[in-house]
Formats: structure tokens, C-alpha cells, sequence
């Protein structure tokens, strides 16, 4: 329960590409094809889009069409519980030290969590995990060939299939350094299986290079914050430090050795996240169970364990009342968030987007072209094509990280500012209030502003 209530906390912050996810997923519905060129910015028009969360984005706007909000963010918060749950179900020391280590592994996850298909790739690589470590420990291929017909799904919810292959990778180097060569062979094959049905999309071969010029972009690592290294000055993610302390700690003391295995799986992974806040929850898949395992030993060599796996015995009405109390505290805070997002969406809305600035802009008809904050343009496309087009929005692949750099600069009020503006004709600014372009709009000759509230100032000019 308190697992859940804190994916629907997260899920609750609108994701600023969740708007344009509902558009494509409309898009793809009513005219039953899947764009392959940019169609929602004028200023990357017939530009290739790969469109790697095709299938992702169809379920987004069916969900959204039957259930609304509510089932949006019901069904996201479901698929993080249900990947923790699969996790839960790997570690020792269940319920209390395994119920520890994943609430450790889900605060650290916190960041990235929201309704994204990044959300379904969560889920997959628990279940990926899940079943090569259930391979690798018992020896036993029977659930093993289930990875290629999720592959299939996942390369067509998202992009995040290449982890799916990274992690059968992973695996294989670890059966090699614990030796156990008899399973190798066996994952090898898999491994090809599941390569071989990536092609089955309607992207074809292009998905091998693409989520590989993702990893290589330097754009998305200067410019976007969860593909940066965690900024450990900051609240969120200092579980992600204590999960790592935590750990090292826990098998320093511990009395059995980790295997080569789950200690090269944590390297790699433990490196990845500090890489980019994007990779944390993988590394998190990978370090609660080992984290609960050792602990559990520690407190078994310890004598500690008995407190923890003793019989229960019948309790009191008094404790029976604290305990169902206690239970059904997170139960109803989630459904209370749920019923005041729903009921209140607009509020959550104009918290974060310009509800109000684009409401003036439709409203008096400003001319286009329209330059946009980065963050805005899911939103802006969700309300205004494809009367207006935007300027850019949260497909950086399709920017290119020239383009990305130059946008940036230009919100930033760098040198050289006006030269993109000028040159795309751009007759219509809309950013945040205190952007660096905003204050210097405000003495530009030929500028005008024409509408201002907290969320969004908006310039025009001839």
C-alpha cells in the first residue's frame, strides 16, 4: 500500500510528454496509420519520427477514452506496484526485511516514476530479471522462453527493449563468472531469439540503431535532467544514496560472499544510474534482492532473524484494530490523491502548463509561428493542433542536438539570441514569466507583451 500510494503521488504530476503521447495515440486511432516523419512542429515538418512508443501511446489514449484521468493514473500506478511486487517476491526475509528493501528501491525509483511508457519498460525488466534469475539460480529453462514473445511487446511499447537485451548480456557474463557454463548455451539462443523478433515493428531494422544514437546524444545528457547524473545536492534523490550506502554496507558485513555475478550486475547497473537518473530503477530491480538477502544473513548469523520469522500468534481486538488502521492509512491516502486529481484535474493542469496563456492565445487567434518553452510543446500540441504547430517538444530525437542546443541558448538568452527567432520568422513568444528571453523580450525593440500571468508571458510582435 505505501508503495502504491507513492506511484500515484508521482503519477500525479502530469508528465509534460504525456500530452503529446494522448495526441500521437489519437492520431494513430482515427486515421489507423503510424507517422513516420514529424507532423505536430513546423520547424522539423517531414523530419523522420521514430516511433518507437507507437503501441504505448494507443493504450494511453484508450486507456484515457474508457477511464479517463482516474484509469491513467490507476493503471500507471499498477504497473510500478506490480513490477515492485515481482521484485518483492524475489528477496529473502519476506514480509519485513524484503519489505524494506523495496520500499528503499521504490523511493529511489521516485524521480522517473509517472504515466510514460518508461513505466511499461519498468515492469518488462522486472519480469525479465525476475525470470533470468529464477534460470540462473534454479537451472531450469522452462520459463525462460517467455522472454521473446515479451520482446515482441516490448519493442513495440518502447524503446527500453534494448535493456531487455542488455540484461540477457548481463546474465550471460555472470553465468561465465560463476562458472555455470551448462546454462550458457541455452541463454544464448534466447538472446538470439529475442533479436531476431525485434525486427517486427513497424520501424523494421531502424530500432537495432536507434535507441543506441538515444544512449550517444550529447544534447540529452547536457540539456535533459533525468538523462544527467543525480544531483545528490538534491532531496529526491538521496534515497538513491542511501540504497547505495546501504548496501555496500550490508555486504561488507555480511557472511557469505556475494557471487561474481551479483556483484559485476550491481557495478554495471550501480554505474549506469550514476550516469543518468534514467537508469536508477534498473539498478534498483537489481540491488533490493541482493540487499535483502544479505541482510537476512547478517541477521540470521546474528540471531536476529527469529524476532522477524517467528509464528504470530492471535491478536488481541485492540491490536487487530491498530493493524487494520495502520493498513488502511496509505489505502486511503491513495484514494483520496486519486479523487483529487480527478476532480480537481484542471487545478493540476494549470499548475504546471499554461492553461490560461494558450486559452488568450486561441482565444485571439496571435499569429504563428510560435516559439515555445522546451517543456511546453506536449501540451501546446495537445491543445493546439493542428490549428498552430509548435517549436519543439519532448521528442529530442527529432530536434537533433544541434537544434536543441540552439533552442536552449535562445531560452537562455545567450549570444546570438535573436538569430533564430529571426530566422524561423517566429511572430509569437511563449514561455515562463522569469525565462532570461522573457526579460530581455521586454525592452526588445518591435516586441510587445500582450499577456501575462504567473504561469506564462506571452510577446508578439508585426
Amino acid at each position: 500500500m505505501m508503495v502504491l500510494v507513492l506511484a500515484v503521488r508521482q503519477c500525479a504530476y502530469i508528465d509534460p510528454d504525456l500530452w503529446w503521447h494522448l495526441q500521437t495515440g489519437q492520431d494513430i486511432v482515427l486515421t489507423r496509420t503510424i507517422p513516420h516523419v514529424d507532423i505536430y512542429s513546423f520547424t522539423k515538418a517531414g523530419s523522420e519520427w521514430v516511433t518507437h512508443e507507437w503501441l504505448s501511446e494507443v493504450l494511453m489514449y484508450v486507456i484515457y477514452r474508457l477511464a479517463g484521468w482516474a484509469g491513467l493514473l490507476l493503471i500507471f500506478s499498477s504497473f510500478i506496484l506490480i513490477a515492485l511486487v515481482i521484485t518483492y517476491r524475489r528477496c529473502a526475509g519476506r514480509p519485513y526485511i524484503a519489505g524494506f528493501a523495496i520500499l528503499l528501491a521504490a523511493a529511489s525509483s521516485a524521480p522517473l516514476f509517472g504515466i510514460r511508457p518508461q513505466m511499461i519498460t519498468f515492469l518488462l525488466a522486472s519480469i525479465y530479471i525476475a525470470i533470468l534469475s529464477e534460470f540462473s539460480r534454479n537451472r531450469t529453462s522452462r520459463t525462460l522462453w517467455w522472454l521473446v514473445p515479451l520482446m515482441l511487446l516490448w519493442v513495440n511499447f518502447h524503446a527500453g527493449f534494448a535493456l531487455g537485451l542488455g540484461l540477457i548480456g548481463l546474465f550471460l557474463v555472470g553465468l561465465a563468472l560463476d562458472r555455470k557454463w551448462g546454462l550458457i548455451r541455452p541463454l544464448v539462443i534466447t538472446l538470439v531469439a529475442c533479436a531476431a523478433v525485434v525486427p517486427l515493428n513497424p520501424n523494421g531494422l531502424r530500432m537495432f540503431t536507434y535507441p543506441l544514437e538515444t544512449l550517444a546524444s550529447p544534447a540529452m545528457a547536457g540539456l535533459i535532467q533525468e538523462w544527467a547524473s543525480p544531483d545528490f545536492h538534491r532531496l529526491m534523490y538521496l534515497p538513491f544514496a542511501i540504497l547505495i550506502f546501504t548496501l555496500l554496507a550490508v555486504l561488507a558485513a555480511s557472511p557469505k560472499r556475494p557471487q561474481p555475478s551479483e556483484i559485476f550486475l550491481l557495478v554495471v547497473t550501480g554505474l549506469g544510474g550514476l550516469r543518468s537518473v534514467r537508469h536508477i530503477p534498473i539498478f534498483a530491480l537489481i540491488a533490493a534482492p541482493v540487499l535483502a538477502a544479505h541482510l537476512w544473513q547478517l541477521l540470521a548469523s546474528r540471531g536476529w532473524d527469529r524476532r522477524l520469522s517467528a509464528p504470530e500468534t492471535v491478536g488481541s481486538l485492540i491490536s487487530v484494530v491498530i493493524s487494520l488502521s495502520i493498513l488502511l492509512a496509505p489505502a486511503t491516502l491513495a484514494a483520496s490523491r486519486v479523487w483529487h486529481f480527478v476532480a480537481y484535474q484542471p487545478a493540476y493542469e494549470a499548475t504546471n502548463y499554461p492553461a490560461a496563456a494558450v486559452n488568450f492565445l486561441v482565444a485571439e487567434r496571435l499569429p504563428g509561428p510560435i516559439y515555445n518553452r522546451y517543456g511546453w510543446g506536449g501540451y501546446l500540441i495537445r491543445r493546439l493542433y493542428p490549428d498552430y504547430r509548435v517549436f519543439i517538444d519532448g521528442r529530442a530525437d527529432v530536434y537533433g542536438d544541434a537544434f536543441m542546443t540552439e533552442t536552449f541558448n535562445t531560452y537562455d538568452g545567450r549570444v546570438g539570441w535573436r538569430e533564430q527567432l529571426e530566422r524561423l520568422a517566429v511572430q509569437t513568444v511563449l514561455i515562463d514569466p522569469n525565462a532570461p528571453l522573457a526579460s530581455l523580450l521586454r525592452s526588445e525593440p518591435g516586441w510587445q507583451k500582450i499577456y501575462e500571468d504567473k504561469q506564462a508571458v506571452i510577446f508578439t510582435r508585426p
